[in-house]
């Protein structure tokens, strides 16, 4: 049987525990920010304020990635780490 031994005090009190990580993904890629986007969206918000605050309230952006991961985490010292 394989146990976890903390890297830094050498304890092999460990406990693992799955956690979720939810990172929003990008809606537009660089060369859409490079030729329209820089001078689109301040213009937008600038002349439409109102009607963008509106459909933002009825449209948010919901896109997102959702990735777990497993970290150990020392119960004697409190080091951290991916498993």
């Amino acid at each position: 049987m394989n146990r976890l031994v903390c890297r830094k005090c050498g304890s092999s009190n460990i406990s693992v525990q799955i956690s979720t990580v939810q990172t929003p993904k990008g809606r537009h890629g660089a060369i859409y920010w490079i030729l329209i986007g820089w001078w689109l969206h301040p213009l937008l918000w600038l002349f439409l304020t109102l009607p963008m605050l509106v459909w933002r309230v009825i449209h948010p952006n919901r896109k997102t990635n959702i990735r777990t991961q497993k970290i150990a985490v020392c119960q004697q010292c409190g080091y951290s780490w991916n498993v």
